[in-house]
């Protein structure tokens, strides 16, 4: 018995082992094989959206004194700013909204330092609805439910203590206490309540992005929290994001995708409804939530994007995150992004987003230290930042890419991604601001 016992772990071992290494022989392989043989861009008709915008630190940086130049033009407030983007092309802004309400005095979050405590709140975002309304360009929302930030790192539950009418429906439970039919109840009464006080300020908004980088969780059902959805998640470790996707994305599916597919079609309801009690027409207006890609195989991402529509979730477009100098699962990132593309428009018969993406301009360092990867025929100089800018567009508009936001181009901690070198808090542009977008 003990032998059969033995022999029975071995096999396992061994099965898994096999698996494994076939999971790591395929991720590699594909990596170097690029064909576009056999591929059909994705028909919309949606037209291009160059969203290059301000950014949630961009009020900030004013504030504090930052200044910048275009072209002998010195720009001192976010709306000349703005305007200067919407002169090189932009067709939209951008606005990153938490649940946190108000700015606090400090950037501090359950008695830790949170440099995202007092960017995205709803009075901030409704300031930068109030500005598109005035430049009469539309904003595109990003509705994280998180309470100062997600990512696909990290993933914080909503807190709607600051909104009584909202507070009252969870009934005195605390947000991990809460089933998922509860919290769609909340859900669906914030995107109601966030709609309308957007849609009031006189803004357009065409397009709702929910969630930021919800590869791995939204609305405090992710990875890591504990939550009455799914217990289950709370003992997970921080790694599992970077294994699953590769070798278990079916285990994402039945754990988190399928549940937060439900709370953005409850969000996305909200919304809507908000039209409606407004008498605004929303024929047109489309939805999507970005995931990262960093983590993902292009395989992976298409399942995501299949998972939310199977569950209730049928989104207009597909959002991604494509940070080319950052670590990921494949050598050359512009493969990773093309395929990635090509998935999700074949198999999920999607447009493509780009609603975060950047590129150096010189070495990295800090925080982002390891977002230093060269990337084939790019180098890591304002030239090769304005080339893959360019190119990103340009292969993008003709592969089914319906539009790239460069992320954060006027923040300064941003390193050398963005598109101005600083001295002394001023802003000069560099080659990848000052050429014309798409061209």
């Amino acid at each position: 018995m003990k032998m059969k016992k033995i022999s029975k772990v071995k096999i396992a071992l061994i099965t898994l082992t096999a698996i494994v290494a076939l999971v790591v022989v395929k991720v590699l392989t594909a990596q170097f094989l690029y064909t576009e043989m056999g591929y059909s861009p994705v028909e919309t008709q949606q037209e291009f959206r160059n969203a290059l915008s301000v950014s949630p630190f961009t009020a900030t940086a004013f504030n504090n004194g930052y200044t910048y130049e275009y072209e002998g033009k010195q720009i001192g407030s976010i709306e000349d700013l703005e305007k200067l983007y919407i002169e090189k092309g932009a067709t939209e802004m951008n606005v990153r909204i938490a649940t946190k309400r108000h700015v606090t005095s400090e950037d501090i979050t359950d008695g830790e330092i949170d440099t995202n405590a007092n960017v995205h709140t709803f009075d901030q975002a409704i300031e930068l609805c109030k500005l598109a309304a005035k430049l009469n360009i539309p904003i595109n929302p990003e509705v994280m439910c998180a309470y100062t930030y997600m990512d696909m790192e990290k993933q914080q539950a909503p807190r709607f203590d600051e909104y009584p009418e909202l507070y009252a429906l969870q009934n005195g439970k605390e947000w991990s206490e809460l089933s998922l039919e509860e919290i769609n109840v909340v859900l669906k009464a914030y995107g109601k309540f966030l709609a309308k006080e957007i849609l009031q300020t006189g803004c357009t908004v065409e397009n709702w992005n929910l969630g930021n980088e919800a590869n791995f969780g939204f609305a405090g059902v992710s990875l890591g929290l504990e939550t009455a959805v799914n217990p289950k998640l709370a003992n997970q470790p921080d790694f599992m994001r970077y294994l699953l996707p590769l070798f278990n994305p079916s285990w994402l599916e039945n754990n988190i995708w399928k549940y937060n597919a439900k709370e953005f079609a409850a969000v996305r309801e909200g919304i809507l409804e908000a039209y409606d009690e407004l008498g605004i027409d929303k024929t047109n207006v489309k939805f999507s939530t970005h995931i990262a890609t960093v983590v993902m195989t292009p395989g992976a991402s298409a399942r995501y994007f299949n998972c939310m529509k199977k569950n209730g979730y049928a989104m207009d477009t597909a959002g991604i995150s494509f940070y080319p100098s950052a670590p990921s699962m494949y050598a050359d990132s512009m493969i990773l992004f093309k395929k990635t593309v090509m998935a999700i428009n074949n198999k999920c018969g999607l447009p493509v987003f780009v609603g975060e993406f950047s590129y150096p301009s010189g070495e990295m360092s800090g925080a982002f230290a390891g977002w230093n990867k060269v990337v084939k025929g790019y180098h890591n100089t304002e030239e090769g930042q304005a080339n893959m800018f360019r190119d990103v567009i340009d292969w993008g508009k003709t592969h089914g890419v319906i539009g790239v936001r460069y992320w954060a181009a006027d923040y300064e901690d941003w390193g050398t991604m963005g598109l101005f070198r600083f001295e002394n808090k001023h802003g000069i542009p560099k080659t990848g601001l000052v050429m014309d977008l798409g061209k």
